[in-house]
C-alpha cells in the first residue's frame, strides 16, 4: 500500500509516467460496473432489450479489460468504447425518451477522444481523428434530439416520472465524473511530459556546453564565462588564469594506447575540478590543455595551483594492470584593468611554456618568468 501511495504522489509530481495499462483497464472495468448498473436497473424495470444488451456489453468491457488491455491493444479499447457509447447512448434515448438523460455521455466523448486520441501512438497526435469523432458526435446528437422531440419513446414503461429525473441525474454526474477524470490524466501526464522536455533540455545543454569525455566545460562556455569575469572586475573583483598542461602526455599515448591517455586525462580533471571552489570554473581548453578561472587573486591562484600539482603526482591511474603517473605544468595570469581575454590566455600560455621549456611540473607565473630572465 505504501508502495502505491509513493507511486500516485509520483505521477502527481510529475516525476512518473501514468501507466498506460492500468490506466486503459481502470477505464474498462468503470465503464463495465456503470453497465453493470444499468444492466441491475433495466432488469428490475422489466426492459428486457436494455436489460440483454447491457448484460452482454458489461461482459464485453470486462473482456476488454482483462484480454485487450493486457495485449496493450489500446486503440480497440478506444474505438470500442467510442462505437459502444454512441451506441448505447442513442438507443437508450430512441427507447425511453431523452428526459433520461443519456445523450449526455456524448458530449463528454468530445473532451475524451481529443485526450485519447492525443495520448495514444497509434493516432500519432492527429488531429482529423478526434475532430472527426466529434463531429460524428455532434450530427448524432443532433439527430437524436430531432428524432424524439418528433416521436414518442418507443418502450412504454409505466415508472414514476422521478425514475427518469434519477436516472438524468445519475447520467449527467458520471458524465462530468468522466470528463473531470480524463482532465486529470491530461494535466497529469501534460506535466509529465513537460518535465521531461526541461531533463532533455538540461540534458542537451549539458552536451552542448561540456567536454564529452573530461564532462569539463567546453571552450565555448569558458569564453562565456571569461566574459563575465572581465565584467566583473569593473568591481575590483580579481581573477586569475592557470592554463595546466600534462606532461609528457603524447609519450603517454604512444606507451599505453589512447585508451589509456583519456583515463589518464579524466583523472586530471578530476583531480583539478575536485581543487576548486563551486564559483570557480575548469574548461578543457584543447588535447591535454585545461585551463582554470579562479576567483582569486595571484597569490591563492598560485596556492590553488601548487596543490594541484602535487595532487596529480601522487595520482596513479591504473589502465589494463597497468599504473601511471603523470605531471603538470601550470602557467598562471591575473587580470589587471585594460587586458583582455586574449591577453590573459597568451600570458597563461607563455608561462606554461616556459615552465615546460624549465623542467616541467612546475608553476610559473609572469614574476616567476620575468626573475629567471
Amino acid at each position: 500500500m505504501t508502495s502505491f501511495y509513493h507511486t500516485v504522489r509520483q505521477v502527481f509530481n510529475g516525476t512518473r509516467a501514468i501507466n498506460a495499462k492500468f490506466k486503459y483497464i481502470l477505464m474498462g472495468i468503470s465503464i463495465a460496473l456503470i453497465h453493470l448498473f444499468f444492466m441491475l436497473s433495466f432488469y428490475s424495470f422489466h426492459i428486457r432489450v436494455l436489460f440483454l444488451y447491457n448484460m452482454a456489453i458489461t461482459i464485453f468491457y470486462f473482456y476488454l479489460s482483462a484480454v485487450v488491455a493486457k495485449k496493450e491493444r489500446y486503440e480497440s479499447i478506444f474505438i470500442s468504447a467510442f462505437i459502444e457509447i454512441l451506441f448505447h447512448s442513442s438507443m437508450a434515448s430512441i427507447l425511453l425518451g431523452w428526459n433520461w438523460g443519456f445523450m449526455i455521455y456524448t458530449i463528454a466523448l468530445v473532451p475524451v477522444v481529443f485526450y485519447l486520441t492525443y495520448t495514444l501512438p497509434y493516432f500519432k497526435g492527429s488531429v482529423f481523428v478526434p475532430i472527426t469523432a466529434s463531429t460524428i458526435v455532434c450530427v448524432c446528437y443532433i439527430s437524436i434530439k430531432v428524432v424524439t422531440n418528433h416521436i414518442p419513446p418507443m418502450y412504454d414503461t409505466d415508472l414514476p416520472e422521478k425514475i427518469s429525473r434519477f436516472f438524468n441525474y445519475f447520467n449527467t454526474m458520471v458524465a462530468f465524473v468522466m470528463q473531470m477524470f480524463c482532465s486529470i490524466l491530461f494535466a497529469l501526464e501534460i506535466r509529465y511530459m513537460k518535465r521531461q522536455l526541461e531533463e532533455e533540455n538540461r540534458t542537451l545543454g549539458e552536451i552542448a556546453s561540456h567536454d564529452p569525455l573530461t564532462h569539463l566545460l567546453n571552450r565555448r562556455s569558458m569564453n562565456s564565462y571569461l566574459k563575465i569575469a572581465i565584467e566583473r572586475s569593473i568591481d575590483k573583483q580579481p581573477f586569475c588564469l592557470v592554463l595546466a598542461d600534462i606532461d609528457n602526455f603524447k609519450q603517454v599515448n604512444d606507451t599505453y594506447g589512447h585508451d589509456c591517455g583519456d583515463e589518464v586525462l579524466i583523472a586530471v580533471a578530476e583531480v583539478i575540478s575536485g581543487n576548486v571552489r563551486e564559483k570557480d570554473y575548469v574548461c578543457r581548453w584543447g588535447g591535454e590543455e585545461i585551463l582554470i578561472l579562479l576567483q582569486a587573486d595571484l597569490e591563492t591562484a598560485v596556492q590553488v595551483a601548487d596543490r594541484i600539482g602535487k595532487d596529480v603526482a601522487s595520482t596513479v591511474v591504473k589502465s589494463k594492470d597497468k599504473e601511471v603517473s603523470v605531471t603538470v605544468t601550470m602557467g598562471v595570469s591575473q587580470y589587471d584593468q585594460g587586458a583582455t581575454i586574449r591577453s590573459l590566455i597568451d600570458e597563461a600560455d607563455q608561462n606554461l611554456y616556459y615552465g615546460k621549456k624549465h623542467g616541467k611540473n612546475q608553476v610559473v607565473t609572469s614574476a616567476t618568468n620575468h626573475n629567471a630572465e
